[in-house]
């Protein structure tokens, strides 16, 4: 390896290791198959890798790299049937809804149920997530994972940034409907209601 291109490699790991974490959380938070993160990963990060010449020292090298991945992304998942995604099954336990109903549950009962809540609240969101459409959950998790502004999302998905922050707010307002239909379908609502009526 001659030193340029040690120079090269050495200065594409020198900014790509503190995103790594934050890269995988969103390509497995994106990417249809789960099977295929690694893949999608690697494709994207040897593409960046391959173009870091284009790279323009002191830009966000952030934002540069998190569109790579997000192409590779929305190309791989283009290939797939949304419909063959396997949607989660959440089903919490029964004793955990019926605390909510006891007139004095005590406070290790209140603490199994915010558990069991908790446990179930992960798996409830990333079901939420894949039930976006693919612009909306891209500029979401954007946004959450990659704590990218507006503007910055709106160059690595090429869209204005008017139709960034329509994104965002359909997919904040879809995933607040099916987080609250979850908790009608599972009556962990009814107990407010009966207390209001």
């Amino acid at each position: 390896m001659l030193d340029s291109e040690r120079f090269i490699h050495a200065s594409f790991i020198e900014h790509l290791k503190p995103l790594q974490g934050a890269l995988e959380a969103y390509c497995r938070r994106s990417v249809y198959r789960s099977a295929e993160v690694e893949d999608v990963l690697q494709n994207a990060v040897m593409k960046a890798y391959r173009d870091f010449d284009k790279y323009a020292e002191g830009s966000c090298f952030r934002a540069w790299i998190f569109k790579y991945l997000t192409l590779e992304i929305l190309a791989g998942n283009r290939s797939v049937r949304r419909h063959a995604h396997e949607q989660l099954s959440v089903e919490p336990a029964a004793d955990s809804v019926e605390v909510l109903y006891l007139d004095s549950p005590s406070p290790q009962q209140l603490a199994d149920v915010t558990q069991l809540t908790l446990e179930h609240c992960d798996e409830i969101l990333a079901s939420a997530i894949w039930e976006l459409r693919p612009l909306e959950r891209s500029s979401l998790l954007l946004y959450a994972i990659g704590e990218f502004k507006y503007r910055e999302i709106a160059d690595i998905l090429d869209l204005p940034i008017g139709t960034v922050m329509s994104h965002l707010s359909r997919a904040r307002q879809r995933i607040r409907e099916r987080l609250a239909e979850w908790s009608r379908e599972h009556n962990l609502l009814a107990r407010r209601g009966t207390e209001t009526a």
